[in-house]
């Protein structure tokens, strides 16, 4: 496995180099030609190169597309030319810059300072660490030794350790700078090297976040913790060197008399992005285990799943086009792009981290059972969700200041810009709040509902599902009416605050509506029937109904279908138009009434006594019986006299819950009572009685059977002959 993801690695790295290959061999391609041509066609003296390399204001050239497209592509042409014209001069330009960092313009000197400033980062990184341990290590402690793992509450407090460790290296890093100015350093540097450091220490809070090495309990992702080290370590010399390499580009970019600040900037670009696709590569375990996440269903789940398993060259791609937006932003001046869009990422990577963070909080609200668990089960997954919201709506309006300031706008418009996205935000996020809310109070007044199918024989001993109150039945098509309801004005709103006239959107959709009710006539049936049905509360979810048809428990309620559960397991979806007539046989209460065969000649008299007595020792004996009966088990008569059996009849009345449960609970009852009064149940056998010779027989008997065979010897028929056993017929 390890050979494999090696192999990988290097493949990916191959890739990537490939990648960066092409570009840079376009790049030259591009600028030598056209460099060369420039300077053929173009003598210095007749053309000066500072007037003929400019290129055209967007004003003078065609508007449109086609013209931002020419402005684009001479803008281009005049950076690809100014670079490789400026080549020879890239290494004194770095030489300069490196020297500008003494006080002294000594190389050594700037060296030396390098290593003052080195060994100040190293004083204030030891103030950090001790500082986070020794405030963190008592929970650390802890989260070794606890089997559930860490709550929200305890990431946030080790990042709140984090924080005061980061707030200390700060402090220590700041106080030295009078110490370093006093052995040498240049303030430059001392400046250049505060920015750099301590956005370094801000930078490495996110991976130090996600992948806690020393504490596995509290990491965000489920990786080893030999990996889990290896990545920080990595990605703390990475980000070191990416933000050094920034800062000093900056620091280069910012002096406007160096001979070459683009190629430098286009160089430390190059770097920088070199080592983001390294990171790509390197961590990319940790990385689609971030964006996976812990949920495994719902499209959401399928659509991070695909997102992690083709990470690499997505951020392969995300890289190379920061190098793109580099060079553009560069090349016609428009470096702000280039940070909205750095920043835009950095937003998308807190927000995964926040994500990891909340989906964190949510399970542990999974943990509690009962039903105030199942309430508090409720509330923690509204609050999951609002404080998701919550941190979008943030994300958003983040993304927005950077985009707007981006775009160069003047004061009064970029406030305008601001307010009208801020309103729109707004109030999707109150309306998402009152949407989350409603589904609350309703989700809080179903979760006594009766759940889904049971297969056939696993609820032969228990409770049958207790149906639904109306309240509970009409509450999932309300929570389906509000949503839309709300959506719908939300949208609208929206687009109101954006500018867009929303009264020909209503008339259309007027229309629509119209045209669809004239074309759908059924549905609109079907959609009346089931309201009227509802006002009428002719069932409710969890009742067993019989539509004439098709019977069954009533499953779910929708907005123009019902759909019934057979008691053999099919499903039958009815359209409320086609219900017709409904038999509810779940409502008020249930008679029972059964039959039982008993043999000929039983005392009527006694079995009426013994199945009184049975109906009063189970209501006596029995608390969950008496509960559920309220007239208890007696004999209602003889219903048929049969050739070998004598039926009697028997009922109940009882409550519709468990009828049949009841019923079988006496008739147990029945069996053993019976077999202890002598009761005997009637047999399927036919018993036939021999009758002996005429020879032995006298007196009476002889002359009625004299008489009953006489006939048939006249006529020529054979005497009837007894059988010497008795059979079954």
């Amino acid at each position: 496995m390890g050979l494999r993801l090696k192999h990988l690695s290097r493949d990916a790295l191959r890739r990537g180099a490939r990648f960066y290959l092409i570009i840079a061999l376009a790049w030259v391609a591009l600028a030598v030609p056209i460099a060369w041509a420039a300077d053929a066609a173009t003598p210095p003296a007749e053309a000066p190169p500072a007037v003929a390399e400019v290129p055209a204001e967007p004003s003078e050239m065609t508007t449109g597309p086609a013209g931002w497209l020419a402005h684009i592509i001479m803008g281009l042409e005049h950076e690809a030319i100014s670079d490789v014209s400026m080549l020879p001069d890239t290494p004194s330009a770095l030489e300069r810059e490196w020297r500008s960092l003494d006080r002294n313009g000594s190389a050594l000197g700037a060296l030396i300072g390098l290593g003052w400033v080195a060994l100040a980062t190293c004083l204030a990184l030891l103030a950090e660490r001790l500082t986070a341990r020794g405030v963190s290590w008592r929970l650390r402690r802890a989260l070794r030794t606890r089997i559930a793992g860490p709550s929200v509450g305890d990431l946030l407090l080790l990042l709140l350790c984090d924080a005061l460790g980061l707030a200390v290296f700060g402090v220590v890093f700041v106080y030295s700078r009078h110490w370093l100015m006093n052995v040498g350093v240049s303030l430059s540097l001392v400046l250049l090297a505060a920015n750099v450091l301590i956005r370094w220490r801000i930078f490495v809070l996110i991976p130090r976040i996600v992948l806690r090495p020393g504490a596995p309990a509290a990491r965000l992702i489920d990786i080893p913790e030999d990996e889990a080290r290896r990545l920080s370590r990595f990605l703390s010399v990475v980000l070191l060197a990416i933000t050094a390499l920034v800062g000093f580009g900056r620091y280069g970019l910012s002096d406007e008399d160096s001979g070459a600040p683009h190629v430098i900037g286009l160089v430390v670009a190059s770097a920088v992005c070199a080592l983001d696709a390294w990171v790509v590569i390197r961590a990319r375990s940790a990385i689609e285990a971030l964006v996976r996440g812990h949920r495994s269903e719902g499209i959401i789940a399928a659509l991070r799943g695909a997102l992690a398993r083709a990470w690499v060259p997505i951020g392969l791609t995300i890289v190379g086009g920061l190098l793109l937006f580099f060079i553009f932003g560069l090349s016609l001046g428009l470096l702000a792009y280039y940070h909205a869009f750095v920043s835009t990422l950095g937003v998308l990577l807190v927000l995964m981290v926040v994500e990891r963070l909340t989906e964190r909080g949510w399970h542990d609200s999974e943990a509690p059972h009962g039903r105030a668990a199942g309430f508090h089960r409720f509330v923690a997954l509204s609050f999951h969700r609002i404080l998701r919201a919550i941190v979008l709506l943030i994300a958003i309006l983040t993304l927005a200041s950077f985009w707007i300031d981006a775009l160069d706008l003047t004061a009064t418009s970029a406030a305008q810009a601001m307010h009208t996205v801020t309103a729109a935000v707004g109030t999707l996020f109150v309306a998402y709040l009152i949407w989350e809310l409603t589904r609350l109070a309703i989700d809080r007044n179903l979760q006594d509902m009766p759940g889904g199918p049971k297969l056939p024989g696993t609820a032969d001993d228990e409770e049958e599902s207790t149906p639904a109150s109306r309240l509970q039945t009409i509450l999932p098509i309300m929570r389906a009416f509000f949503g839309v309801a709300i959506g719908v004005l939300a949208v609208l709103i929206v687009l109101s605050r954006l500018g867009v006239d929303t009264a020909p959107l209503i008339a259309g959709a007027g229309v629509f509506g119209l045209a669809v009710s004239f074309g759908s006539q059924s549905l609109v049936r079907d959609i009346i029937s089931g309201l009227f049905y509802m006002w009428d509360d002719a069932f409710r979810v969890g009742e067993y109904i019989d539509t004439g048809r098709l019977k069954g428990t009533v499953e779910s309620l929708g907005v123009r279908s019902v759909k019934l559960r057979h008691h053999n397991g099919p499903l039958h979806t009815i359209p409320y138009g086609q219900l017709g007539a409904v038999t509810n046989l779940s409502r008020d209460f249930a008679t029972i009434k059964f039959n039982l065969r008993l043999e000929p000649g039983t005392d009527i008299e006694l079995v009426r006594k013994t199945a009184k007595q049975i109906g009063l020792a189970m209501q006596q004996e029995s608390p969950e019986v008496a509960s559920e009966v309220i007239l208890p088990l007696k004999m209602q008569g003889i219903a048929e006299v049969a050739d070998n059996a004598v039926v009697f009849r028997f009922k109940f009345t009882a409550r519709p819950l468990k009828p049949s449960w009841i019923q079988r609970e006496y008739l147990k009852r029945i069996y053993r009572v019976f077999a202890e009064k002598g009761i005997n149940f009637a047999s399927g056998a036919l018993t036939l009685q021999t009758v002996p010779a005429r020879a032995g027989l006298s007196g009476p008997a002889a002359q009625v059977i004299e008489e009953a065979l006489s006939p048939r010897e006249s006529a020529g028929v054979a005497p009837l002959r007894a059988p010497a056993a008795s059979g079954a017929a």
